[in-house]
């Protein structure tokens, strides 16, 4: 759809948040010339223009035959009175690649999607292109793209919800790991990953963990797009021709530089590395200004941060772990020096039994659970354990006190529940021994007490700077 297509016509927008306000002050600063707009959404105290009408609450999705033309957001899925009117609806990032004529690098990934795009636009902004970050990750991208103004490169983050119906031409796309996740929205892993990997798809160039395509079982055919009949695959991981070798980033059989020389830690952030230099390949960037951007890019918020020792104790902010795999990455990153961990949210169904093992076999003392997730983790623990443990009440409250009579297995483990983050910092400054750490890595979305990982990490960052003043 073009922007010359909205003309005369009567424009609905769905959902009212962030993305579709932006969406609503993009089609008022365009010369569309449409006829209407209206915004359905189930927020009954709606606020909007004068200048644009709103139906709201129970009306939202009863007059859809009204409307030329819907532009819904990503995380609304088609139900069925959306689908009868699927041929009009559009979602933002659609409308981006239908306009948009410069050079797109499109990543997706379960995890790391985040690193991969600030990497991959840290490298270019270095290399002096006019270059833009935009997508899942920040703003949305009709908030920072002029279509009359054509960047360099356009880096853009995409999620399953961006992916599921999406269309596109582009130059690179890159496909990170793959494993489930948001399987409440999309019903299955296949359909998960299907989506994840319609990334592929009418893309240029191809850079992909091979590992993904192989454990996604859809077949060969996503690799190159008929739509592309130029595209290639540039392959990376422990095997293909991006990879890390022996202590080196490796091409084919030729050592590039040392997996020291960087900042970000964890195994996962090697293959995140060599995907940006698969991508700086594709580019053709000197090896030279790729590898030092690569030694200067620096972590992001909220992933596996460490901001510091308070109270001789350390404290990793790694909210952005939202899933079992995540969070045993990070605990296999910062190994025997975590001595307390945080564990909760909404409950998507996710399998637990390798995260416990994993804190059991790392020998993880101090256990902070919080709902939804928590309770099943709870009774997760509970299996493992009973066999060679007695249970009993700690001194503190909510907390349970494990007394292993197994000399293989941690001496006395707490596990401490709540939906309190002031409570929870606390219980970690009691019990972490001195100089080890306390990590926050979920395992599973926060929506279930706060609103985004974002500000769980961010409560987490304040409670426990202001423990030294209690």
């Amino acid at each position: 759809m073009q922007i010359a297509d909205l003309k005369d016509k009567n424009i609905a927008i769905l959902g009212f948040g962030l993305e579709w306000k932006s969406t609503l002050n993009f089609l008022m600063n365009q010369n569309a010339q449409f006829k209407s707009i209206t915004i359905l959404d189930v927020n009954q105290h709606l606020q909007t223009s004068s200048l644009v009408g709103s139906v709201t609450w129970d009306e939202y999705l009863e007059r859809l035959d009204q409307y030329d033309i819907i532009f819904k957001s990503a995380w609304i899925p088609m139900g069925k009175k959306l689908f009868l009117h699927k041929d009009k609806i559009i979602t933002q990032i659609q409308f981006f690649f239908d306009n948009y004529k410069g050079r797109v690098i499109a990543v997706t990934a379960t995890k790391g999607k985040s690193t991969i795009v600030s990497l991959i636009f840290h490298i270019l902004k270095d290399a002096w292109y006019r270059v833009k970050l935009v997508g899942n990750i920040g703003n949305p991208v009709l908030d920072e793209i002029d279509f009359l103004e054509e960047f360099d490169y356009v880096v853009l983050e995409l999620s399953s919800y961006m992916l599921d119906t999406l269309k596109k031409q582009n130059y690179i796309s890159v496909l990170g790991s793959v494993f489930p996740d948001h399987l409440d929205r999309h019903g299955s892993f296949q359909a998960y990953a299907k989506a994840k990997l319609n990334v592929l798809n009418g893309s240029e160039y191809n850079v992909a963990h091979r590992k993904t395509i192989q454990e996604c079982k859809l077949g060969e055919q996503l690799i190159a797009p008929s739509s592309s009949s130029n595209t290639h695959l540039i392959s990376y991981g422990s095997e293909w021709k991006y990879k890390r070798y022996y202590g080196f980033f490796m091409e084919d059989d030729k050592k590039l530089f040392s997996e020291n020389d960087r900042n970000i830690l964890g195994e996962h952030n090697l293959d995140n590395i060599c995907a940006a230099l698969a991508v700086g390949d594709v580019i053709g960037l000197p090896l030279k200004t790729v590898h030092q951007s690569i030694k200067t890019f620096k972590w992001l918020p909220h992933r596996m941060e460490n901001f510091g020792i308070y109270g001789w104790r350390e404290r990793v902010d790694d909210a952005i772990s939202t899933t079992p795999e995540s969070t045993i990455q990070a605990i296999k990153t910062f190994w025997k020096k975590i001595d307390t961990i945080f564990l909760w949210g909404t409950d998507r169904g996710y399998n637990f039994n390798e995260l416990i093992k994993c804190i059991l076999e790392y020998k993880i003392r101090n256990i902070v659970l919080f709902p939804d997730s928590g309770k099943k983790i709870l009774e997760l623990l509970k299996e493992h354990i009973e066999k060679y443990t007695d249970i009993s009440t700690a001194d503190f409250k909510h907390c349970i006190q494990v007394q292993y009579k197994h000399w293989n297995h941690i001496d006395n483990l707490k596990i401490f529940s709540t939906d309190d983050m002031q409570a929870a910092v606390k219980f970690a400054y009691m019990y972490t021994e001195k100089w080890k750490m306390a990590l926050l890595s979920t395992a599973s979305p926060s929506y279930s007490v706060w609103k985004n990982f974002e500000e769980k990490g961010d409560l987490f960052k304040k409670y426990v700077k202001e423990l030294l003043d209690w």
